[in-house]
């Protein structure tokens, strides 16, 4: 089956909150064992499509990328 299919059949709610469940456990997997990959070996996501919902993201939560580059920089994470 491919995605595009898989995709049709979510509702926008249901991937909004699977993004974010996604997000909160990242963050926190992070947080407990530092560094992670943010994809799998061969997941094959775009430039574009990780362009796009990083956008988002910061949209979302009102960030510029200049507050990304600059909690980047403090937090010596990059």
């Amino acid at each position: 089956m491919s995605s595009q299919i898989e995709m049709t059949r979510l509702s926008d709610a249901e991937v909004q909150e699977m993004l974010a469940r996604a997000v909160r456990l990242y963050a926190e997997r992070v947080e407990e064992q530092g560094a992670l990959a943010a994809f799998p070996a061969g997941a094959a996501v775009t430039a574009t499509e990780v362009m796009v919902t990083v956008t988002a993201m910061l949209k979302a939560v009102n960030l510029q990328v200049f507050e990304l580059g600059m909690w980047q920089a403090w937090s010596g994470r990059s």
